[in-house]
C-alpha cells in the first residue's frame, strides 16, 4: 500500500524542503482557467517553490502555488489537483 498525506501537510513539507534548498518530485493534474482546458497529468522532477501571488494580487492566492521546475521555469500548480508528492498519494 502506498503511503498517503494530505495536500496542505504535503506543502507544508515542499515550504520546508524548499528553504533547506532540498529539491522534491510531484504530480498534479494541469488545468488553465482561462481556457477551462487541462493537458492532463504532469509530472515534476528536482522542483522547489517560489513566491506566489498574495490575497491582494489574486483570489487565487491559497490554490495556486508557484514553483520552479529542473529547468528553472517557473509554473503554477492548483493545490486541490495535487496528485502525489515525493512518492506520497496525496489523499483529500
Amino acid at each position: 500500500m502506498q503511503p498517503t498525506i494530505n495536500p496542505y501537510d504535503a506543502l507544508k513539507r515542499m515550504r520546508e524542503l524548499t528553504q533547506l534548498g532540498i529539491p522534491f518530485s510531484f504530480e498534479f493534474v494541469s488545468y488553465n482557467s482561462s481556457n477551462r482546458t487541462s493537458d492532463g497529468f504532469k509530472k515534476v522532477i528536482n522542483a522547489q517553490l517560489r513566491k506566489s501571488y498574495r490575497s491582494d494580487q489574486s483570489d487565487k492566492s491559497n490554490v495556486l502555488i508557484g514553483y520552479v521546475n529542473g529547468n528553472d521555469d517557473n509554473r503554477w500548480f492548483y493545490l486541490p489537483l495535487l496528485m502525489k508528492f515525493n512518492g506520497y498519494l496525496i489523499k483529500p
